[in-house]
């Protein structure tokens, strides 16, 4: 299979135009699949926070291959478009100018450090190549532009997508594998609606996905590139209550309940305190233990986001407003 392919290893791109090998710079690995006038067929590669090969096979990687080659006897292939046409190169962005080697995530730093001294950073760009799974579609590993699985209650139901479906396209972007489903995604309006069409058997289908507001949003933990930047922080922590504890409050054998016994500046400094019982966030009960509470806030919001916290004191309520800050 892979000499029907001219192969070329890059170890260094920062003599190579950005704008082409446009791909998530916090992995470790990825595939083009060019013709001769470089034009992008397919990606391949992609990952999730599992781990650096949870989403890819060598199988995958075949998959990919077949398909690229299938498209590339077209008599009107397909290729994926570009986001920008102008050449760009590491060191326009970076001001690095060679001499040592460059990370791909310290690009994306670099990348997000000009949006924001030009004014154009926003705080969704904290989500980028958001899993299939946000918009309710698992797809196969070793098939990957073949659905799996859908998960209820998402766009990808409504729309009426099925296990066994091969997806053709989302949005422009033609689907050869997983890492095309994540470009696609994330060129994707941050709400509003999605074109996607796909095979089924022999019939080509089509529908509109309809997106919802923070539909990008995904564990950034693990990713380099803005984990230490924006990546939020509970600054307090605690045991959670106990069965009898629960009684006595009237609360549920589930639901967020920890008392605070370790708080940070920061927490002192919104009104909390050592005793608090914490309940609910935003006005809603959550079923998860403090430690999971915990992960929750690093996945679901950011540096600079409030939050609410509902707490126990002394018999009473109280509802206090706290802003988070990183590590």
């Amino acid at each position: 299979m892979a000499d029907k392919f001219v192969r070329v290893r890059l170890t260094r791109i920062d003599d190579y135009d950005l704008n082409l090998f446009e791909f998530d710079y916090d992995l470790t690995f990825a595939v083009f699949f060019l013709n001769d006038e470089n034009k992008a067929y397919a990606r391949f590669g992609g990952r999730d926070a599992k781990g650096a090969d949870s989403r890819q096979s060598l199988d995958a990687l075949r998959h990919t291959m077949q398909s690229v080659l299938a498209m590339h006897e077209r008599d009107e292939p397909r290729f994926a478009p570009r986001t920008q046409t102008q050449r760009m190169v590491a060191r326009d962005v970076t001001g690095w100018y060679g001499g040592g080697c460059m990370h791909c995530h310290q690009v994306q730093e670099a990348m997000n450090d000009k949006l924001v001294r030009e004014g154009n950073w926003k705080r969704d760009l904290v989500w980028r190549y958001p899993l299939p799974e946000n918009v309710g579609v698992r797809l196969e590993i070793d098939r990957g532009n073949v659905v799996e699985r859908i998960l209820p209650n998402t766009p990808a139901t409504r729309a009426g997508l099925q296990p066994g479906d091969v997806l053709e396209t989302i949005g422009p972007v033609p689907i050869h594998s997983f890492a095309d489903a994540q470009f696609a995604l994330d060129k994707a309006p941050t709400k509003g609606s999605l074109n996607v069409s796909w095979l089924r058997g022999d019939e080509r289908r089509s529908a509109t996905l309809d997106l919802s507001a923070g539909w990008k949003k995904s564990d950034i933990t693990w990713r380099a590139s803005v984990r230490w930047r924006y990546v939020a922080s509970l600054p307090l922590s605690g045991d959670d209550l106990n069965a009898d504890e629960r009684r006595m409050f009237g609360l549920s054998e589930t639901q967020l309940a920890f008392r605070s016994a370790r708080l940070k500046a920061r927490a002192n400094e919104a009104g909390l305190q050592a005793g608090d019982v914490v309940v609910a966030l935003d006005d809603q009960s959550l079923d998860m233990t403090a430690s999971e509470f915990r992960q929750y806030i690093r996945q679901q919001f950011v540096v600079g986001d409030t939050i609410t916290l509902t707490v126990l004191r002394d018999g009473k309520q109280f509802k206090i407003p706290l802003t988070l800050s990183g590590q």
